[in-house]
């Protein structure tokens, strides 16, 4: 599959109250203007290093708005095993396809 097909936002550090505001604008921003159900959305939590219930929030929004386009969507985990015992715990393990690398993460589509 092309590359050009894939587009990927990238999340990193902390996704909390203090920072949310500002990562949320600019993430809304490019899932915004995704809506080709051709292209492949892949949201990089790699390098997440704290995830709060508005990050958990920003993430659910972001998967609402891209299924009512029929864009599809994958997740690279977080590295953190704090963060990924948060995205467990909230159930989006049960909602989003999650991968352990970009590879892994085109592979699901």
């Amino acid at each position: 599959m092309d590359d050009s097909q894939f587009k990927i936002v990238k999340l990193e550090g902390r996704l909390d109250t203090a920072r949310l505001g500002e990562i949320e604008h600019q993430f809304n921003a490019r899932i915004g203007v995704i809506k080709d159900p051709a292209v492949k959305v892949i949201i990089d939590l790699k390098d997440v290093t704290f995830i709060a219930s508005l990050g958990i929030r920003m993430l659910i929004t972001a998967g609402k708005i891209l299924d009512r386009r029929q864009v599809p969507l994958a997740i690279i985990a977080p590295s953190s095993e704090s963060v990924m015992d948060a995205i467990k715990i909230s159930g989006l393990t049960e909602i989003f396809r999650f991968a352990d690398s970009e590879a892994a993460a085109q592979a699901i589509f």
